[in-house]
């Protein structure tokens, strides 16, 4: 089991400027440019990014779930088919922690709606950034040699595969060790968190699905790659 700690992000001087951009239609507005700038400086200063993930055997991919040789199973059709091919897994979890989480929790108490947006959306794009780093990292380990690639990542709660489906991953991982818990409606706290999966095995058995977003129907959903 690894965790990562201390991580150092490279995090764009311009963070959040979409939701920005969104927000206003493209027009330019100096006093939410003002604000935007603010609440970037406020959230970079209080994320503690931490990372745990490990690898586990997979046994056999049958029908819609996917069984570890640790006793482990997935359920689902979409992460069985994803994992299809595979013969290892990386499960991980990542955080940005939660002092951001009590920043927006107290934004919103006063009634401050439009800092709590800002402060949000800045946040949810450094824990993009956050999943890209880590997901560098665990494809690196994962591809054995040039014969290996890896499968695109998969989180519960993505299309047909169910939020209970945490509970899985929190048995096999231990999220408290970075501060990462599951509340009784299978949500993580703190709410900057991401769980999930990636698959990695010989080229030529792997699925070939590129994102996630190749299996979901939702076509005009705002996170569509």
């Amino acid at each position: 089991m690894i965790i990562l700690e201390n991580i150092k992000l490279d995090i764009p001087e311009d963070i959040g400027k979409d939701f920005l951009n969104k927000l206003m239609g493209g027009r330019s507005n100096l006093q939410l440019e003002e604000l935007l700038k603010e609440k970037r400086k406020v959230c970079i200063e209080n994320i503690f990014p931490k990372a745990i993930y490990e690898t586990f055997k997979i046994e056999k991919v049958n029908g819609n779930s996917v069984y570890f040789k640790s006793g482990h199973i997935f359920n689902g059709f979409n992460i069985s088919k994803i994992l299809a091919g595979s013969e290892i897994a990386v499960i991980f979890i990542f955080t940005l922690g939660n002092k951001i989480d009590e920043i927006i929790k107290e934004e919103n108490k006063s009634g401050d709606t439009l800092a709590a947006l800002f402060s949000d959306s800045i946040a949810a794009d450094i824990l993009k950034k956050l999943g890209e780093y880590i997901g560098n990292i665990i494809e690196k380990e994962g591809i054995k040699d040039k014969s290996w690639d890896s499968t695109c990542t998969y989180s519960p709660g993505q299309y047909q595969w169910i939020i209970e489906e945490q509970r899985e991953i929190f048995s096999m991982l231990e999220g408290s060790r970075i501060g990462v818990k599951l509340n009784k409606s299978f949500m993580m706290t703190p709410l900057k968190s991401i769980s999930g999966v990636y698959g990695f095995g010989s080229k030529d058995k792997i699925g070939k699905i590129r994102v996630a977003c190749d299996i979901c129907p939702r076509q005009n959903c705002i996170s569509r790659k």
